[in-house]
């Protein structure tokens, strides 16, 4: 679906990525693991043209037959509204305090794709309840949720696009340890039910282990490895690899 070809980001004279390849692949959960600062979230926001001008961004990121790093940003935003929809580390900070919920979902889900409120009215309902949600919450402000209400407005807004890419980045950070396995198990369902594919940046290799199809590990800006879960779980090949596999136990 989409190939990072020799990404390389550079600030200034700091390397933040060097050289990254890896593949997600149609159809599949992708994780994308390593420490703080090994360059993950610099990563997705390269893919998604996210970057100031400042920073320098080489190599390829091919989707649909295109370098995303050589589309116009009128096209770039077009590809973000149309076919990938990203969750970020904080769902708190993705709404505005201010603006009811109901409001601020129907510009993430039905605006986006151009349904009218209506439409947005009566395809929401479902998915909320699918998830757990009541339409109450639509009348609310966001800071009268927690952040595992919050999270899931996000998810019900994915369920609504139905994107061909979902990236959450570092998704369940906030959330406690039941919230975090709700919200894996709804990314599961996402995948299975809509075969969205899903690219999980995330540190915890827990989640890696019940969700994941494939996994990319990077290191100080690099990809150290890449295989499906079962392989790279069972017979890691790099030492940094299997040092965060024996850091489970």
């Amino acid at each position: 679906m989409i190939d990072v070809r020799d990404l390389s980001i550079r600030i200034n004279d700091k390397q933040i990525t060097d050289h990254v390849d890896f593949n997600i692949p149609r159809g599949k959960i992708i994780t994308l693991v390593g420490e703080s600062g090994s360059g993950k979230s610099m990563t997705i926001s390269a893919m998604l043209g996210m970057l100031t001008t400042d920073i320098n961004v080489s190599g390829k990121v091919i989707y649909e037959g295109r370098n995303l790093l050589d589309v116009s940003d009128k096209d770039m935003k077009s590809v973000r509204k149309k076919d990938i929809f990203t969750i970020f580390q904080d769902a708190s900070n993705s709404f505005n305090p201010s603006v009811k919920l109901g409001r601020q979902m129907y510009a993430y889900s039905g605006g986006r794709i151009g349904d009218t409120t209506d439409v947005f009215n009566v395809k929401m309902l479902p998915v909320l309840d699918k998830l757990g949600l009541s339409w109450d919450i639509t009348e609310q402000y966001p800071f009268q949720l927690s952040g595992g209400m919050l999270q899931r407005c996000m998810i019900a807004c994915a369920f609504y696009v139905e994107p061909e890419l979902l990236i959450a980045d570092e998704p369940t950070s906030a959330l406690d340890m039941v919230l975090q396995k709700q919200f894996i198990q709804l990314l599961i369902q996402l995948n299975e039910e809509r075969g969205t594919t899903i690219l999980l940046v995330t540190h915890d290799l827990d989640i890696v282990a019940e969700a994941a199809h494939e996994m990319v590990v990077m290191q100080q800006g690099r990809v150290v490895e890449t295989g499906t879960v079962e392989t790279v779980f069972s017979q890691p090949r790099h030492a940094y690899t299997k040092r965060l596999l024996e850091s489970r136990f």
